[in-house]
Parts: C-alpha cells; structure tokens; sequence
C-alpha cells in the first residue's frame, strides 16, 4: 500500500519564510493543504512544526524542502534535522528550471513556496545532511578571510591615493597604515588557523595535497571552494557546481540578433572570489589553462576578461572532479 506524501514547500529569506504544504494521496491526487507564513527565528520554527503536525496522518511520509538561498535556510535545515523531519535543499537553478516547466509566470513568495513544495511531489529529492563542525569551522573562516583581504585592498589603493595627493595629513596615512597592518595580522592568523584545521585531519590534507598540484591553486582557495559547496555533497555533475558559481555562460540570440555572451553571475560570488587572482596566475604558469586563456583571446582580443573567467570556470571544474574522483592532477589527461 502506498502512502500519503505531505510535502513541505518553504521559501525563506532573511526576517520570514512562507509554507505550503501539499499532499500526494496514494490515488495520485495532489491537494494544498495549506500555506502560512512564519518569523525566521527559533518561535517561527516551532509554529511550523505544530502548523504540519495537525495535517499529518498516520500513514504519512513528510518531507521538507527548501531553496540553497545563501544563509538564511540553515538555521530552519538544523532545526527540522534535529527533530527528525526529512529534509532537501535544492540548488535555486533546479527550481528555476522547474517553475519554467509548469509555465508559471507569476513570481511571489506564496508562489514560489507551492512550486518548491510541487517539485517534492513530483521528484525524488536526496535528504539534505548537516555540514560537518570542521567544515563549518573552515567554511566561517574561509569567508571572513575573503573579506579581510579584500578590505585589505580597498585600504591599500586609499593610501597609494592619499601618498600621491597634495599635501596629505601624516596623521591619517598612519591610521590607514595602522588598518592595513590590521588587515594583514588578521589574514596570518585566520590562515594559520585554517592550516591548523586541514593538518589535523589527514584524509582532508591529502586530499587537498592532491589538488595542490595544479599550478595556480593553492589549499586557502581550495579550502574555500570546498566550504561553499560543503564538499560537493549537493552535486552529481560540473553543470550544476558551475551554475551555483554564476560561471555558467548565458546567451541571448534570436532571429538576426546577436546579443553579447556572458556568464550569468547568478551563484555563490564568494566562488568566484576567491577563483579570480588563482585564475590569473593559472594564465601565465598552468600550460593547459595558459593555452586555453591565449585560445579565447585570439578570438576575443578586446576582452580579455573572458580569458580569465574560462580559467576560473576550469578550475573549478579541476577541484571538483579531483576531489570526487580522490585523484592526483594529471598534467598529461586530453582535456574534453
């Protein structure tokens, strides 16, 4: 006998999040049981819990799924995880994809919560698991040194400013001095901690040993491409990892019109981020990608930039296939 599936759509931002429940009879019928809207915050998630409990059966298979929408589902994932509520985070390019199937063209948070709770009805989702505390740990390191480094930069071009203007204070050239120095002490100690981390687990070290090997990366980036995707758990081909990069390109032709190419920058920015200076340093030590930057710039010679990004987008792909394969880099394997 088969059982009654009640599927829990929820789309989530940062101050609330909006619930439809659907329920799959086992004659096949598909009926909304409901829809609410509840606080992001530890009281919206226990409503929720006693909200779904009153429309469960005895015979019912739950299940809850949300949209991978930066930070904000992880504290409801957690939640329900902890009380034993099956739970699935779909990539927002599935539902995106999915939404066009229905043809819906009607965008609210009402909306999207039923067509995130229809492709549990109609799909077989993998259950979502917890990041491991050391990946949480890196993962939290990880982006506070991104973005040390990258105030670290805006502070530097300030001074070269301020030494080349007229007559510039030497009390505020020390103070923006001070902050680098900052920047820079903190950028020391985020990454010997991180160091710390890999090295006491050695699967984890060899591992990124392995893919350490590719000219150009190096374990900080490695280690933040890794943080961000939690391992490659949430991804079975390189379309879906370079989707939730943004790398992915987009094209807009129709009849005689030819629009310009691009990548969509529809993902994880810190991805991209951390991929860019690697990339560049890709282009002038890693054969492979040096041919394949010099390739696209034949063909591009007034964007360089493409050159970059395509390096970017192959090292992605090199960290992803290296580390679901647990292989070391061939220098020689035919690129396809």
């Amino acid at each position: 006998m088969k059982k009654v599936i009640l599927v829990v759509g929820i789309d989530i931002s940062k101050d609330n999040f909006h619930a439809c429940i659907k329920e799959k009879a086992a004659d096949g019928k598909t009926t909304i049981k409901g829809t609410r809207t509840f606080s992001n915050s530890y009281d919206g998630f226990k409503e929720l819990i006693t909200w779904v409990g009153k429309r469960l059966k005895e015979d019912s298979h739950l299940q809850c799924i949300m949209e991978a929408t930066g930070s904000y589902y992880e504290d409801l994932a957690y939640f329900l995880h902890d009380n034993d509520i099956q739970v699935s985070v779909v990539l927002p390019n599935k539902i995106k994809h999915f939404a066009k199937s229905l043809n819906v063209k009607t965008k609210t948070d009402k909306v999207d919560a039923a067509i995130i709770a229809e492709i549990g009805i109609e799909r077989e989702l993998p259950q979502w698991e917890p990041m491991a505390p050391e990946y949480r740990q890196l993962r939290d390191l990880s982006r506070e040194l991104l973005s040390l480094k990258k105030e670290r930069n805006r502070a530097m071009c300030q001074l070269h400013a301020m030494n080349h203007s007229h007559e510039k204070m030497a009390t505020i050239i020390r103070i923006k001095k001070e902050q680098i120095d900052f920047y820079e002490e903190s950028i020391k100690q985020i990454e010997l901690e991180v160091k710390n981390i890999v090295h006491a687990n050695k699967e984890l070290k060899r591992k990124i040993e392995q893919i350490e090997k590719v000219k150009g990366l190096r374990m900080m980036t490695i280690i933040a491409v890794l943080c961000e995707t939690n391992g490659f758990l949430m991804f079975s081909n390189i379309r879906q990892v370079v989707s939730y990069a943004g790398l992915d390109v987009v094209m807009k032709e129709s009849g005689q019109y030819k629009g310009k190419t691009k990548i969509s920058k529809k993902g994880n920015t810190r991805i991209r981020q951390c991929l860019f200076m690697p990339a560049l340093n890709a282009t002038r030590f890693n054969k492979n990608i040096k041919n394949l930057y010099t390739r696209i710039n034949e063909r591009n010679p007034n964007i360089k930039k493409k050159g970059i990004v395509a390096g970017m987008r192959k090292l992605l792909i090199l960290i992803f296939v290296l580390w679901k394969k647990d292989e070391e880099y061939n220098l020689d394997y035919v690129w396809k």
